[in-house]
């Protein structure tokens, strides 16, 4: 009688599938194999397994319905980041051009600035030459004679005041070119007269109003290299720096000014130096 045992291969094999889940498909095998199944369980197992693959749509179904919920989220954050990108980059723009904007207002506040200065010293200067009109003869000069004054030339102390006196009364006046005439005249006849300070001064203040600034820079650099003692001296080293600066050379400007500041501390000028130093640098 032949053993009913399966061979040792075939229940390792036996044994393998069961741990494997597949108890539930050998209890039927084992039920059709031993004629005890029937047609009712057999329909019982197909809608369990129709039941168990429906379940498995449905959850796909919501899986795919998540997923799309996320994919819209994530759609309109992106949505968001670009508009709030954008307005970012739009801020930066306007402020960008708020600040050339205070920038460019700055520079046309510091020009107007230092064009108050220059009539502030012009003004100053003027009333300087007012005050230096020196007449020591009772027959005061007669504009209209200056040509006579210029021509006579070469005389005493006399003539030379009468000369810059002449000058500085055609300069307040106005009447420039006269007022040229008459200090180069003076300078060439008396240079070393203790006025000559003041005449090379304000000749040099007449270039600059004529807006000759080469040749006026040239003759106020000419005040403290002739008379470095002169009282004059002060206000020529600042308007050399402010001649510097309009033609924007700020490098010499500010050997000037500090020139004039460490010089002359205690002068007027050396106080408009140091707000003029502090536009610049």
């Amino acid at each position: 009688m032949k053993s009913r045992t399966p061979p040792f291969g075939t229940s390792a094999r036996y044994r393998g599938w069961v741990r494997g889940g597949g108890v539930f498909f050998v209890g039927a095998a084992s039920l059709l194999a031993s004629g005890c199944a029937m047609k009712g369980d057999v329909r019982r197992l197909q809608e369990e397994v129709a039941q168990q693959s429906s379940r498995q749509d449905a959850q796909l179904s919501e899986l795919r319905a998540l997923a799309a919920d996320i994919e819209a989220d994530i759609e309109a954050l992106q949505d968001t980041l670009d508009v709030q990108s954008g307005m970012v980059v739009d801020s930066r723009g306007g402020i960008s051009r708020e600040l050339r904007e205070i920038q460019t207002q700055l520079s046309q506040l510091t020009a107007l600035t230092g064009q108050i200065q220059r009539s502030m010293v012009l003004i100053s200067q003027r009333v300087q030459a007012e005050g230096a009109r020196v007449t020591t003869s009772d027959r005061r000069a007669d504009p209209d004679s200056l040509r006579a004054l210029i021509g006579r030339g070469g005389g005493g102390g006399a003539a030379a005041e009468e000369t810059y006196e002449a000058a500085m009364t055609q300069y307040s006046r106005g009447s420039l070119n006269t007022a040229q005439m008459a200090l180069r005249s003076f300078l060439g006849d008396f240079p070393d007269h203790g006025l000559a300070p003041r005449a090379q001064f304000f000749l040099a203040d007449i270039l600059e109003q004529e807006n000759r600034l080469d040749d006026a820079l040239a003759e106020f650099l000419r005040v403290p290299e002739l008379y470095p003692a002169a009282d004059q001296v002060p206000n020529a080293l600042y308007r050399i720096a402010l001649i510097y600066v309009i033609q924007e050379n700020v490098d010499e400007a500010m050997v000037y000014l500090g020139r004039l500041t460490n010089t002359y501390p205690d002068s007027g000028p050396a106080e408009l130096a140091q707000e003029l130093l502090q536009e610049i640098r």
